[in-house]
């Protein structure tokens, strides 16, 4: 019984592997319009940032990437660069020999070079972070925008409102505000 439960479970599971099923073959909709893929659109962006917006059609959305990757790493260099300068002043001034002088910054205490040099390796980690989330966020706008390209909002879709006076039992006359939702 057990090697006939085997090879039952066996073939059911070559039969799975030889079907092919998809929902949705078409690329195409009546309207000739070719539907994007959301999968291959990530893809995309994930190989390479704003490539996935450009295939959706939106190739400022891409410039608007490297825009933000291009001040981020402004960013991160300019901060990188300003942490050596007050790592190096904060290591000669607590060098042990009576010889080495902090000239760059004379003016500064040692507690502010030590603030200073903090307060720049902070921002430089978090440029580090900012990459990391505009390059996640990039991901992930080509996946959404990717699967709302067939979004359709009907014209004739309307909020509208007006003040109105109600007169209520055991309450008297109240004001109220009267919203219509059209679509």
């Amino acid at each position: 019984m057990h090697k006939s439960g085997f090879f039952l479970l066996f073939t059911v599971a070559i039969l799975f592997q030889c079907t092919s099923l998809s929902a949705q073959k078409n690329t195409a909709d009546s309207l000739g319009i070719k539907r994007l893929n959301p999968r291959k659109a990530t893809l995309y962006s994930a190989f390479c940032p704003g490539l996935g917006q450009i295939y959706n059609g939106k190739v400022w959305k891409a410039g608007v990437i490297y825009a933000g990757f291009a001040g981020i790493t402004a960013g991160f260099i300019f901060n990188q660069k300003e942490y050596k300068s007050y790592q190096l002043a904060v290591n000669v001034r607590f060098d042990t020999l009576a010889t080495t002088v902090d000239t760059k910054y004379p003016n500064l205490t040692d507690g502010t070079v030590q603030s200073m040099r903090n307060y720049h390796r902070r921002n430089r980690d978090i440029c580090l972070l900012a990459y990391v989330g505009l390059y996640t966020l990039n991901i992930i706008d080509a996946n959404v925008d990717a699967h709302l390209q067939e979004f359709k909002i009907n014209k004739d879709l309307s909020l509208g409102w007006q003040p109105t006076i109600a007169l209520l039992p055991n309450q008297g006359i109240r004001s109220g505000l009267h919203l219509t939702l059209t679509f």
